[in-house]
């Protein structure tokens, strides 16, 4: 089989089940691996990384397989180690489905779509964050359902849920802030990195 020649990947991730719904753009290359693309994911929507997480390709499920807490699920699409699966699968002629799933207690649903493939630049800095709309939903607020509840008691200084929506969310949370420039950090830290560092709630687990 002839070796894909690695090649920088525009994606754009669409957290689904939100309206309207936040998306971000990013680039990445073909030959770096699915925990990339959830580091990337993480510093683009400005996520803490601190739940557990998995991707979904096609029909099958990839997920952190360790001995300290891994059960086979008896139900389901077959699962697969995560660490092994490479990017590249983007450059298929027919790019299957891929959603990527943020904590499994709130259930944040990304899908996450091919826009375009380009030539790497030498020494470039990658992955790099390209653009977005709409902010991230507070970590732990409960998922969609009480994200819509949290904005709604967030705008009216009247509504009963009022202070409890003030002190979820972070302080300068804005519905149309996506906060790009504290995005670019994260994403500049991401470029510096020679090794990719564990998950937060691996480190604290």
């Amino acid at each position: 089989m002839t070796k894909k020649k690695t090649q920088v990947l525009r994606l754009k991730i669409t957290l689904e089940h939100i309206d309207p719904a936040p998306w971000r753009e990013i680039e990445i290359r073909s030959d770096k691996f699915l925990p990339h693309l959830h580091d990337a994911i993480q510093a683009a929507f400005l996520w803490y990384d601190m739940h557990l997480w998995d991707f979904q390709i096609s029909d099958r499920k990839y997920q952190m397989k360790s001995e300290d807490f891994w059960i086979e699920p008896m139900f389901g699409p077959p699962v697969m180690e995560v660490t092994t699966k490479k990017l590249d699968f983007f450059q298929s002629a027919k790019v299957p489905p891929v959603s990527y799933v943020y904590d499994f207690g709130d259930y944040w649903q990304h899908r996450v779509d091919l826009v375009s493939t380009r030539e790497v630049v030498p020494n470039e800095p990658l992955p790099r964050f390209v653009g977005g709309q709409w902010a991230t939903p507070p970590e732990d607020i409960g998922g969609p359902p009480m994200y819509e509840a949290f904005k709604e008691a967030r705008k009216d200084v009247n509504h009963l849920e009022h202070e409890w929506a003030k002190e979820a969310g972070y302080v300068d949370w804005a519905h149309d802030e996506i906060h790009a420039d504290v995005v670019s950090e994260q994403f500049a830290t991401l470029q510096r990195q020679k090794t990719r560092r564990t998950s937060r709630w691996v480190m604290e687990g």
